[in-house]
């Protein structure tokens, strides 16, 4: 097999659902949340920015985010977040301009907090729910193998995004070996077997399975997947 075969992605969601109750949070904010809103227009609706937090809230019981700077900020953030609306993370080009478009993105969320704690963490929980199919979250044992001990917004969008892209299209090439297809069949095939999860989460549990559990390849490459 394959190194990085589309199927260990597969066993990193099943595994992912058997070690961390909390995905249940993610699913019934995806489920609830009108996500749609957020690309609508710089207001957003109250209920929705709170059952954004409330679902971060869930998932990171010291999450110090503040919901009032929040939206102010979001308003500002508007014109540059909206111009990836469509995007994903198997589509976007990371040029220079894409780049330092999410590193503001990603900088201006995180200085919101009650307290002067930084959300780095909870940034990219907060990006990836406004835009599921683009935004990949990490945490600091991700962040760790991946770009080292930086986490603020150049360092996501310069390093970790980039290598999030790389490490997808190894998956679905693998995909398409198997398969055949286009880079587009592929990402929708894995999605539908992993029940509606987007790539870029699938890859994030991955990550967490790997790097934040320590299960090794393995460990994934042992889970059956039909059962």
């Amino acid at each position: 097999m394959l190194e990085n075969h589309y199927q260990d992605l597969l066993k990193a969601h099943k595994l992912f659902r058997q070690i961390e109750g909390r995905w249940k949070f993610y699913d019934e904010y995806m489920k609830y949340a009108d996500r749609s809103v957020w690309m609508k227009s710089a207001e957003i609706p109250l209920h929705q920015a709170m059952l954004l937090f409330g679902f971060i809230q869930s998932w990171d019981p010291n999450f110090q985010g503040d919901l009032t700077k929040f939206l102010i900020i979001y308003e500002r953030i508007f014109p540059i977040i909206n111009k990836y609306s469509d995007e994903s993370l198997i589509t976007i080009d990371f040029s220079k301009e894409v780049k330092k478009d999410i590193s503001i993105i990603f900088d201006s969320i995180t200085y919101c907090p009650i307290k002067r704690r930084r959300e780095w963490t909870d940034t990219s929980k907060i990006l990836h729910a406004i835009l599921p199919n683009l935004f990949v979250m990490w945490d600091i044992a991700i962040r760790n193998n991946y770009v080292g001990e930086e986490c603020d917004g150049n360092c996501y969008s310069n390093i970790f995004m980039p290598k999030m892209k790389e490490l997808a299209i190894t998956y679905l090439d693998s995909f398409l070996i198997d398969h055949g297809g286009t880079y587009e069949s592929a990402n929708q095939k894995i999605t539908l077997m992993a029940e509606d999860t987007t790539l870029a989460k699938i890859i994030d549990e991955f990550n967490f399975v790997r790097y934040t559990r320590k299960k090794s390849l393995e460990e994934i490459q042992n889970i059956t997947l039909n059962s």
